[in-house]
């Protein structure tokens, strides 16, 4: 849930992104809130909150699940560190299929819905599924899954490590 506790600031670090020209954080404080007030800061919050809870729950129930497998068939023969790794990348790329589409229509809503139009989250989802077919909803997913993953990977494996010694 900490997606949701910084989403404002996720918020305006997107929209200052998307922009052509630079602007600093401030200004961009100053004109998400001029132009749509508090609720501009909360745009594409219920994307990040259902899609953390609906992957954090299943990256923690596959990853225990492959850790303690390969720790039994592996442990032994290999390093746990790569038994931590191997577990934490393959539970990274199933649950991306989870992921991405609410990562996707967050940063939709929170930055360029203007040009999307969308309503609300199901209409998101909905509109781009009938407008473009349900593969859309991966466009762009492997640059995503090559820095999320290596990211959670890593992090996990060296958290593993740790608690291990």
């Amino acid at each position: 849930m900490i997606e949701c506790t910084f989403h404002f600031a996720d918020t305006i670090n997107i929209r200052t992104k998307a922009l052509d020209t630079h602007v600093s954080s401030t200004t961009m404080i100053r004109k998400i809130y001029r132009k749509e007030g508090l609720v501009g800061f909360g745009k594409g919050i219920s994307a990040a909150f259902y899609g953390a809870a609906i992957y954090g729950f299943a990256y923690f129930t596959i990853y225990k699940m492959l850790k303690n497998y390969l720790a039994e068939k592996f442990g032994g023969k290999y390093d746990m560190a790569l038994c931590y790794l191997l577990a934490s990348f393959t539970t990274e790329c199933l649950t991306l299929v989870v992921k991405f589409p609410y990562d996707l229509m967050k940063c939709r809503l929170q930055s360029v819905n203007y040009i999307f139009k969308y309503q609300n989250l199901p209409h998101a989802f909905s509109k781009e599924i009938k407008s473009n077919g349900f593969a859309s909803l991966y466009t762009g997913s492997l640059p995503f899954l090559a820095t999320f993953a290596t990211f959670v990977t890593l992090q996990f494996s060296i958290y593993e490590r740790i608690i291990q010694w």
